[in-house]
């Protein structure tokens, strides 16, 4: 997959996930506002009953308010991480010497395994959650959010791409990284340009993935017997 697809795909997913989050959140917010039977704000329009009604369920229940938006958008971060790695990981291990280059495949389900087995992501994305009460999936949620959290930062280094505040004014010079700074609105002419910054972006700056040692790299988490 060429530099300019993976890009577009890892935003398609991100995007998808902030939408699904949103989505999320509101079904969440109207259903606790029919519930409840919460009163509808003063002033007229769709907007402001929509803000009103999650603005109640999250002093109500905000752990499920945290729950419907994080989930998704967690997921998300984590595709888009495989995504990125799946081209990336052919070209750190070729210079790694002593041992043959890896699939950018094998890279990916490496990391997959990892978020397995310290975060419990694939017990938990495979796990059918409908039984269970919101409360326990959120309580859930948190402890999966911690491993994988952990796994991620003890195998890469995360930075900003810009370190600025969101919201702060930056310039983005001629020659510019188009896969690294993604321009919205009135865009053009020629760079320099100037604008605001939405999200600072992220950039996987440094990446530590254990060998396979000849271990099957689709095994993402061994059977366990217990052997009596």
């Amino acid at each position: 997959m060429s530099s300019q697809r993976r890009t577009v795909l890892i935003a398609v997913i991100l995007l998808f996930a902030l939408l699904l989050a949103l989505g999320n959140v509101l079904c969440h917010a109207l259903v606790v506002q029919e519930l409840t039977g919460s009163a509808p704000p003063a002033e007229p329009g769709v907007l402001a009953g929509l803000i009103h009604a999650v603005g109640t369920a999250a002093a109500r229940y905000p752990q499920f308010v945290w729950f419907f938006s994080g989930a998704p958008i967690a997921v998300g971060i984590v595709l888009a991480v495989l995504v990125g790695l799946s081209s990336g990981g052919a070209s750190a291990a070729k210079a790694s010497a002593g041992r043959p280059a890896d699939t950018g495949g094998d890279a990916a389900l490496r990391l997959l395994g990892l978020l397995q087995q310290e975060g419990r992501l694939i017990d938990f994305l495979e796990e059918d959650i409908d039984p269970y009460s919101d409360a326990q999936v959120g309580a859930a949620v948190r402890a999966i959010h911690a491993g994988c959290r952990s796994a991620l930062h003890q195998r890469m280094r995360i930075e900003r791409i810009y370190t600025q505040e969101d919201g702060a004014s930056v310039e983005i010079p001629a020659g510019f990284d188009a896969g690294a700074v993604r321009l919205t609105g009135n865009v053009h002419g020629q760079p320099p340009f100037h604008g605001v910054l939405q999200h600072g972006g992220w950039r996987a700056s440094e990446l530590a993935l254990p060998a396979s040692a000849g271990v099957d790299p689709s095994v993402l988490a061994p059977a366990e017997v217990d052997v009596s």
